[in-house]
């Protein structure tokens, strides 16, 4: 039905964990600038990190809209809820095992933002291919990315 979504589908995730490694450096580098505050971790929080997520995702989702999103409806939707998922696996994953651990593990934080953006691309291919969610506006999805983004900006604002 969609020709080379596989192929999308896998470079969006090389993309954003490339992409995504690189956005955890750039505060710094850019001398804790405020502009690149609001897109990328100021501090080491979880919830910081998943800026790392959320923006090389978006910024993948938004051109592909204009190959694959034409054609059908939910292709916001369905990215959407596969960003919360990661969203929600990557602190599950990192609290889950520091209960245990006691202290976080730098490699098996990098491999948990990579289970996450796996995850968060493989779900939204899934339900992109084989759900029809007719009721969803496009700009209802492009709403709910909208939703996080605004959660980020906010959550940075009251730092």
């Amino acid at each position: 039905m969609y020709k080379n979504f596989k192929k999308y589908i896998i470079s969006g995730i090389i993309f954003t964990i490339v992409f995504g490694s690189l956005l955890h450096f750039f505060y710094d580098w850019s001398g804790k600038n405020v502009i690149v505050g609001l897109f990328s971790p100021i501090n080491e929080s979880v919830f910081e990190h998943l800026k790392l997520l959320y923006f090389p995702m978006l910024l993948w989702i938004v051109p592909g809209y204009f190959i694959y999103g034409k054609k059908n409806r939910n292709y916001f939707l369905s990215s959407f809820i596969g960003l919360v998922c990661g969203l929600i696996l990557t602190p599950a994953l990192f609290y889950l095992y520091t209960s245990y651990t006691k202290t976080s593990i730098l490699p098996v934080d990098i491999g948990i933002f990579v289970i996450s953006v796996v995850v968060s691309f493989a779900l939204f291919a899934y339900i992109f291919l084989n759900y029809n969610f007719n009721f969803f506006s496009v700009k209802m999805g492009i709403l709910l990315w909208e939703l996080v983004f605004a959660m980020f900006i906010i959550s940075y604002l009251l730092q």
